[in-house]
């Protein structure tokens, strides 16, 4: 499902709300979502899952086109676990 998609779906359950509306929500919601991921905090939805960041550490690479040993930065990635329900209802179809 794409973010367009989401707000779709969104737009059909609640048509009682301008479609401008909608999206500015859907907005504020995942921008709120990645500051806090940036802060380094946890972010857990019951039901459905916990983000939270993971440091990769350096690390030494290859270039696949020349074979050159390359040095790898460590960065952040975003790291998802499914709640329990959310396993169980996947597992259930």
């Amino acid at each position: 499902m794409k973010k367009s998609d989401l707000l779709e779906s969104l737009e059909k359950k609640f048509d009682y709300l301008p479609k401008r509306e909608v999206e500015r929500t859907l907005e504020k919601i995942l921008s709120f979502l990645t500051s806090a991921l940036v802060k380094g905090s946890r972010i857990e939805l019951r039901g459905f899952g916990s983000f939270s960041n993971k440091l990769r550490k350096a690390r030494h690479g290859r270039n696949p086109q020349t074979g050159e040993i390359i040095k790898i930065k460590e960065k952040s990635s975003v790291h998802f676990i499914p709640s329990k329900k959310l396993r169980r209802v996947i597992n259930e179809e």
